[in-house]
């Protein structure tokens, strides 16, 4: 049976955005958006957020995931992948979980068949990564296999360490969606999009 896991990371600080991006947007905030997309295509999903954010926290309360806090501090993307990795694995059984597949609260286009497509060929035993037009996108599918590796991450630079490491085990899928690599980075960016 398999157990696909959803981790969403929501813990960084908008700083190129100006204000916190989580809650911005024209119909509700990026992260329902976000959310939404998310919970529509997995059963368990777990979400990393910083420490004392009760605005953030009341706006997704009726959002049936597992909340993480993130390490206190301006916290680099490994270090908050990191802590989401060891929360799963103190609430779920790592021989029961397929793949923790990893999202990022400011990519809301991702569309679900996409995420079906990667989930049909993520295992244990591989990481399954989007492209779209030779960009490298997300969400990044890890199998129970890397799960170990991802929990000792920090600083800046995500997953992108335990990827290379494990290039013999990484499954590039071509896919026809801009949503892979679409995020939300600046104000503008929710003209571009929309």
């Amino acid at each position: 049976m398999t157990h696909h896991i959803a981790l969403v990371l929501a813990a960084g600080f908008s700083k190129r955005y100006g204000s916190d991006k989580r809650l911005s947007g024209d119909k509700q905030p990026l992260i329902l958006q976000t959310l939404d997309l998310v919970c529509q295509n997995f059963n368990t999903v777990y979400l990393v957020h910083r420490h004392l954010d009760d605005t953030f926290l009341a706006t997704i309360k009726h959002k049936s995931l597992s909340l993480i806090p993130a390490p206190k501090g301006d916290i680099g993307l490994g270090n908050s992948l990191a802590a989401g990795i060891k929360g799963i694995l103190k609430n779920q059984t790592a021989n029961k979980i397929s793949s923790v597949s990893i999202f990022l609260a400011d990519m809301p286009y991702i569309n679900s068949d996409t995420i079906k497509m990667l989930l049909r060929e993520s295992v244990s035993s591989n990481i399954v990564r989007p492209m779209f037009q030779n960009q490298a996108g997300h969400p990044v599918c890890f199998g129970t296999e890397f799960l170990a590796q991802l929990s000792q991450l920090c600083g800046d630079l995500g997953a992108v360490k335990v990827i290379k490491a494990n290039n013999d085990k990484l499954h590039l899928m071509k896919v026809d969606d801009s949503g892979t690599v679409a995020d939300i980075d600046k104000p503008g960016d929710w003209q571009s999009l929309n």
